[in-house]
């Protein structure tokens, strides 16, 4: 199942990648038994790519939106609401010009 976001901001590309590397980052360091950090890279400046037990993202950067496509796999399909509330969540949370880096970071 594919789910497919959209968030516009107002940041200049290195600074929006900034903000969203410190919210993988905080995942990263909340979950260290997942290894997130091996499970996510960057491809270019604009694009992320990562998978966890058979699912794939790609978080795309333009110049005022940012993109996110999922491909959840079967196990996660009861879990759509929920992922979907998180992904919108934190989309708003690193495009929000009220949020600091350094919240971000907590």
């Amino acid at each position: 199942m594919k789910l497919e976001f959209s968030q516009a901001h107002s940041y200049d590309l290195a600074t929006l990648r900034t903000r969203a590397q410190a919210r993988l980052e905080v995942y990263a360091a909340r979950y260290p038994h997942l290894d997130l950090a091996a499970h996510f890279a960057w491809k270019s400046d604009r694009v992320v790519t990562g998978s966890y037990r058979g699912g794939d993202g790609t978080i795309t950067l333009h110049d005022r939106r940012a993109d996110v496509l999922l491909d959840l796999p079967f196990f996660a399909r009861p879990f759509r609401d929920r992922i979907t509330a998180f992904i919108q969540r934190e989309l708003a949370l690193v495009a929000s010009p009220e949020v600091t880096l350094e919240q971000l970071r907590q």
